[in-house]
């Protein structure tokens, strides 16, 4: 008696099992694509974030080699300078508005990678949504047919 009572049971809980089975496959499946976009992403941020120091720390090394020329030229300039101080501020002057303009280059070039890499991302950013949403819809859509 207990056995049929299971058997009787166990067939009445079938196809629900069956049902959720697939849905949980389903869900799976969905899970699955939504977070391989999500994946894509975070590499695209990874290889976008090392891109972006490359080029900074190229910047700021050739930043640092004009900075050592211009050292290196003011030091030349020192046997000269005893002989006609006038000369000196002169070129200090000169030397100082220069290091400005360098520095406003080094600014400059550094706010222009920055904004290049955001630009990136943000354009990558968007594409992994609008394709994590498409996922989302189509498998809305799967769902529903899957219900009827």
């Amino acid at each position: 008696m207990e056995t049929a009572t299971q058997e009787r049971t166990s067939r009445a809980f079938e196809p629900a099992t069956i049902s959720n089975g697939d849905a949980a496959v389903f869900s799976f499946g969905v899970t699955q694509r939504v977070i391989g976009r999500l994946t894509e992403l975070s590499m695209v941020a990874a290889k976008e974030n090392v891109r972006l120091a490359a080029e900074l720390q190229i910047t700021a090394l050739e930043a640092l080699h004009e900075s050592h020329s211009a050292a290196l030229r003011r030091l030349s300039a020192w046997p000269d300078t005893l002989m006609d101080p006038q000369h000196l501020y002169h070129r200090g002057y000169l030397e100082a508005l220069d290091a400005a303009q360098r520095t406003l280059t080094f600014m400059t070039t550094t706010g222009r990678l920055v904004t290049q890499a955001a630009d990136r991302l943000q354009t990558a950013a968007m594409d992994a949504g609008r394709r994590v949403r498409e996922t989302l819809e189509t498998s809305s859509g799967m769902h529903e047919t899957m219900r009827r």
